[in-house]
């Protein structure tokens, strides 16, 4: 059954039924009119010899008709039935043979029982009213087809009475059905061959197709060192040459994207290196310098308060040193924000739980962190690097997208992968517009999340429906080779 499926499915079927049909169709069409023209030869035969035999009666019938001889007339029409002379075939086609007069009189007939009847049925009056030599089809008695062909008989040019003869149209139709079992016997042969003949060529017309539709089926696998021989110099053979063309040049743009990408990724990680190399050197000064001043600042504004020659301004020194105080806070925060010391102090899971806890405290989302990484060698930097960087990525998308209550981060190690997984009950979102929309933060945010992640061999997937919330999955793989340092050197360097 599924090897007539392909069969049915496959161009050389469909073209050699077609083409099989089509000339099947010519061929009957042809065997047909040649059948009819046969048919018609055959009864325009059947019917002049009917009227030379019932002309030939009527000359015979003149002198025994004129001396009212009806015995003679008797023996004119039994010599067409079976008298000397008659051959079997003639017997069989002449069904009956009768003398009238002008009124329709039986004179003489080849059923002795019909003799000196009346006819008055409708062939019989119109072949008196119109006394001409005439052919017209009947149904004999026991529903045969017959010709009944009637000749008037003349006297110097005056009717006096007519000949009337049936011929049965058996033999006719007898040859015909014989020649056609015979034709159709020949064109069941010639079929036979035709229909292997045709599978033959359609093959062959075929074949070509069936190489570019497996080179295509490659191609589309990606090998796009497939070319089609081309072997024709016609329409075929174009369309294997534009094959070729394409696949080469698809080739040549693979290879040029490929290099464009590689150089691309290169470029990014030198960038998100640049960037974190930065974050670093801000972060430090911010915490050695601008901090150190702030806090010197708050000293100087402390000691001032306590001069006994500034009491009228001590009420004034006390809002500024508090105003350096919110200021040193908010110098920590970017601090931390920008280069957390804890995720290269401690790792990545002492820095997350302090992201959440931060987090947890700014936006009033509570954040359950749950990680099988407590115990264990750490990650390599630069997968604790990008792993912190996406979620810190993600949880600000939901600040500031989610309008979520609660929220939960999972970050496990299982079977050399690393995943980390953010989910949150807020709004949802359409996953298919933040990705298309190029210009907005969130599509930002989701393409450098999927930037970070694919540069170290990961994914990421996004599932949000509308109503339902979000969850971010991210997988990276462990790096497969392994030095004795649990901590391999970290392509994001610590900043000077």
């Amino acid at each position: 059954m599924r090897t007539w499926r392909h069969l049915r499915r496959s161009l050389a079927f469909s073209l050699t039924v077609r083409i099989y049909g089509f000339v099947s169709l010519i061929i009957l069409g042809v065997v047909g009119y040649l059948l009819l023209h046969e048919h018609r030869l055959l009864d325009r035969e059947l019917q002049e010899r009917g009227l030379l035999t019932a002309g030939h009666l009527a000359q015979q019938s003149v002198d025994p008709f004129l001396r009212e001889d009806d015995y003679a007339l008797f023996k004119l029409v039994q010599l067409l039935r079976g008298g000397r002379g008659a051959t079997r075939s003639e017997e069989d086609r002449i069904a009956y043979a009768m003398v009238l007069d002008t009124h329709g009189r039986v004179l003489a007939h080849t059923e002795p029982g019909r003799v000196h009847t009346t006819l008055t049925d409708a062939r019989t009056q119109a072949i008196l009213d119109h006394p001409e030599p005439s052919v017209a089809s009947l149904a004999g008695p026991a529903g045969e087809r017959l010709y009944d062909v009637a000749v008037p008989i003349r006297m110097r040019g005056l009717p006096i009475g007519a000949v009337r003869i049936g011929l049965s149209r058996a033999p006719v139709d007898r040859v015909l059905w014989e020649q056609t079992l015979k034709v159709l016997g020949v064109l069941f042969l010639l079929m036979l061959v035709g229909i292997g003949s045709i599978w033959r060529f359609s093959r062959r017309m075929v074949q070509p197709i069936q190489r570019l539709r497996d080179s295509a089926q490659a191609v589309q696998r990606g090998d796009l060192t497939q070319r089609v021989a081309v072997d024709r110099p016609d329409e075929i053979g174009e369309l294997a040459a534009a094959f070729n063309a394409m696949t080469a040049e698809l080739a040549r743009s693979q290879t040029e994207l490929g290099h464009k990408e590689e150089m691309r990724a290169r470029l990014l990680e030198q960038v998100i290196t640049a960037q974190e190399d930065e974050r670093k050197r801000i972060a430090r000064e911010l915490h050695d310098e601008t901090s150190q001043a702030l806090t010197s600042l708050m000293v100087g504004l402390k000691v001032l308060e306590q001069r006994p020659d500034l009491v009228e301004d001590k009420e004034a020194l006390a809002d500024l040193r508090a105003l350096t105080a919110k200021t040193l806070d908010a110098v920590h925060d970017l601090s931390l924000q920008l280069r957390p010391s804890v995720l290269d102090d401690l790792g990545l899971v002492p820095a997350l739980e302090r992201l959440v806890t931060e987090f947890g405290r700014t936006h009033g989302i509570p954040v359950a962190l749950e990680t099988n990484l407590r115990t264990g060698g750490r990650l390599p930097p630069a997968m604790e690097t990008t792993l912190y960087r996406i979620g810190q990525e993600a949880l600000t998308n939901v600040a500031r997208h989610a309008s979520a209550s609660l929220a939960s981060l999972v970050l496990e190690r299982r079977a050399g992968v690393v995943t980390l997984i953010l989910e949150d009950d807020g709004q949802g979102f359409d996953v298919a517009n933040p990705l298309t929309g190029g210009r907005d933060g969130r599509s930002l945010g989701i393409f450098g999340m999927r930037e970070r992640a694919t540069l170290l061999g990961g994914t990421l997937t996004i599932e949000s429906t509308p109503g339902a919330g979000t969850t971010v999955f991210v997988e990276i793989p462990l790096p497969t080779e392994r030095t004795d340092d649990p901590t391999p050197p970290n392509p994001y360097p610590p900043g000077r």
